[in-house]
């Protein structure tokens, strides 16, 4: 529950509860790289294929150089979206179904920082046009529990929210929510979108996207100096006495990344569980095992929506 309002640098940062049942925009990090389209394929025939009320799964991708010399067997967006892929300048995007499509690179062999420029362009797309009350960002091998991810939003704030699993960048100290798994309510997201430029430009490319999101939150938005923030982080301590930087209570992120399959198991209250992309199999056999009505048969192959 919130404790106090929080306060911006820049501005008082109102707190507001949500009138109606919140929308939540799940998007799914993608990558052409051959072995994210086989998590994506697995996503689709598991956790993104249940349907819930007030909530959808997008997949973002980036549009420019997709077709790298440097992996040159990628699946290529040409027949990810079933049509040629447009000719997207930076910053651009284009929308097929529930695929994004950015103005950036795909693989960060050709862009260091197209990782964040994917994320801020579906931030933007998702808050402002579409606009969803939170936007929950997942990597490609994540399995969500879509109706306990509903259930945990529906007790939040419907403003200045910024929730995950929380770490301190040990090059820089910043304060960051992985990004594997973080939870934005809209007006976080439209902030990050409609400030993308100056993020761009004012952290180095090869700093990941999860700490520089961090690090404009915590400079924008927090009271307590970068410092403060990192030190209690590493404490175990609350960072904040607001919704920013909160590790959600209950380990609603699960990492099954090195975990035995014997204990890849729900645990309650959870919503988010990493697997690992060399094993995504065992994605499937967790959805068989505790999600899926009945037996799910074998994975096909996958054709465009």
């Amino acid at each position: 529950m919130v404790s106090g309002a929080a306060r911006a640098v820049a501005g008082a940062l109102v707190l507001t509860r949500p009138t109606a049942e919140p929308r939540i925009a799940v998007l799914v990090l993608g990558c052409l790289l051959p072995v994210y389209d086989r998590c994506i394929k697995t996503i689709r025939q598991t956790w993104g294929s249940v349907a819930v009320d007030g909530v959808d799964t997008f997949y973002v991708y980036g549009a420019r150089n997709a077709a790298s010399q440097v992996v040159p067997d990628n699946a290529g967006v040409d027949q990810l979206i079933g049509r040629p892929c447009p000719d997207l300048a930076d910053g651009e995007l284009r929308v097929f179904g529930d695929i994004i499509l950015a103005g950036a690179a795909d693989l960060r062999l050709d862009q260091d920082d197209c990782i964040l420029r994917k994320r801020l362009l579906a931030f933007g797309y998702l808050a402002n046009q579409r606009r969803y009350d939170f936007i929950y960002a997942v990597c490609a091998t994540s399995y969500v529990d879509v109706s306990a991810l509903k259930r945990y939003v529906g007790d939040l704030p419907s403003s200045g929210v910024y929730h995950g699993p929380l770490y301190v960048h040990g090059p820089s100290g910043f304060p960051f929510v992985s990004g594997a798994s973080f939870l934005l309510s809209r007006d976080m997201a439209v902030a990050l979108a409609d400030n993308a430029e100056q993020i761009l430009s004012t952290h180095a490319a090869t700093m990941p996207d999860d700490v520089v999101i961090g690090h404009f939150i915590a400079s924008r938005y927090c009271t307590a100096s970068i410092a403060d923030l990192a030190d209690r982080i590493a404490a175990g301590t609350a960072p904040t006495d607001t919704q920013l930087f909160v590790a959600p209570p209950g380990h609603e992120s699960v990492d099954f990344v090195t975990a035995p399959a014997f204990e890849q198991v729900p645990r309650a209250g959870s919503f988010h569980f990493h697997f690992h992309s060399r094993r995504i199999w065992e994605m499937e056999n967790f959805h068989r095992r505790f999600f899926a009505a009945q037996p799910r048969p074998p994975l096909l192959k996958w054709s465009p929506r």
